[in-house]
């Protein structure tokens, strides 16, 4: 192997890929990154065995070869080198890179030995847009539970009549967007692990245009453009989540979702609790009263105007959960739609439904 890449192509390299090192695998050739020169590109490699990354950068590629490259000490040295062209060479198992007055020489491990990424066999990948299928997970992926919950733990994803769903929920809340995909006839329905779609997001930020997906055999596989991933798929039968969507309600608020949200970030200050952060809402035809408090500490208050139609009705929720929610809806404007003080609440864009947000109350008044 023998190349000459730059800085910033190598740094951009190194940073697509190693999200996906392992810090302890069971294998040791899962802390490296894996290098293969050929045909004027630089192709870098990272997995964990759940997760698998893969990104070419362009080089000027001499002698074609691969190496394993200890992944941190590797990525140090890079980020740490003049901005300038980066030379590297391969003699035997030992990398020399050169940069301007700096050289350095790192010992790898035969490439052969690090593991191949699943390639999904499918005659019929399904691209979608890689713009709304980041606005998708970006709007769900706060709510899916921790890695220990099983079939919730991932993001259910689906593809039916043209309609990409992407739902995500711990149990205590739901986090639900559509998006209308004219002329696709493709299926799709998959359960991700929400670390992989974290990651997917990350990768989804630097490309445009479309992401094709490809499923088969437990796996799900991503091309986006000069990148790859491939992630595990979850086990398991997503819970009917539209049993869980309430359709009728008997009050309803129109309020301004930055100041909503400002008011419960603050107020949230004062809620201290061993279980979670308590705030109360109150809501009323004149105005919307949010609180906290706490013996020790004291107090906080908070008054919204807002549009209300219904009864009076004081809830109480999980500040974080009510900030998560709001923090990923992206209009000015939203609905909130109630009925009693322990029944689901539903928050949604003023305009449309492509957005649902449905969060659990406590049992606290």
């Amino acid at each position: 192997m023998r190349l000459v890449c730059s800085k910033e192509n190598f740094a951009r390299g190194i940073q697509a890929v190693q999200r996906a090192v392992s810090s302890r695998g069971p294998l040791p050739i899962l802390t490296h990154i894996k290098l293969v020169a050929d045909a004027g590109a630089l192709k870098l490699t990272a997995t964990d065995l759940d997760v698998g990354l893969e990104a070419r950068v362009p080089a000027d590629v001499h002698e074609s070869g691969s190496i394993a490259l200890t992944a941190k000490t590797f990525a140090e040295i890079v980020s740490k080198l003049p901005n300038s062209d980066i030379e590297m060479s391969l003699s035997e198992q030992e990398v020399t890179l050169k940069c301007l007055r700096s050289k350095f020489t790192l010992r790898g491990m035969p490439a052969a030995e690090f593991p191949e990424l699943p390639q999904p066999n499918t005659d019929a990948p399904i691209a979608l847009p890689a713009e709304e299928l980041l606005k998708g997970i970006r709007q769900t992926a706060f709510a899916a539970a921790g890695e220990d919950k099983a079939v919730i733990s991932g993001i259910f994803i689906q593809l039916s009549d043209g309609q990409l769903e992407l739902v995500a929920t711990d149990g205590y809340r739901l986090s639900w967007r559509r998006t209308q995909l004219p002329n696709t006839a493709a299926t799709l329905s998959v359960i991700v692990p929400k670390r992989a779609m974290d990651e997917l997001a990350r990768q989804l930020g630097a490309v445009s245009g479309d992401v094709t997906i490809a499923v088969s055999n437990n796996q799900a596989a991503f091309q986006l453009g000069d990148r790859y991933m491939t992630s595990r798929l979850v086990d398991g039968t997503y819970p009917n989540y539209r049993q869980i969507i309430p359709t009728t309600f008997v009050n309803e608020a129109v309020l301004d979702r930055a100041s909503l949200l400002a008011a419960v970030d603050r107020v949230s200050i004062m809620a201290f609790d061993r279980e979670a952060h308590i705030v109360k809402l109150e809501f009323s035809a004149e105005e919307l009263r949010i609180t906290a408090g706490n013996t020790e500490l004291g107090d906080s208050v908070e008054v919204l105007s807002l549009e209300y139609t219904g009864e009076p009705l004081t809830i109480s929720f999980n500040a974080d959960y009510l900030v998560d929610a709001l923090k990923n809806m992206d209009v000015d404007t939203i609905r909130m739609s109630l009925n009693t003080p322990l029944s689901p609440v539903l928050l949604r864009p003023l305009d449309n439904d492509s957005h649902t947000c449905l969060v659990m109350p406590l049992n606290r008044v």
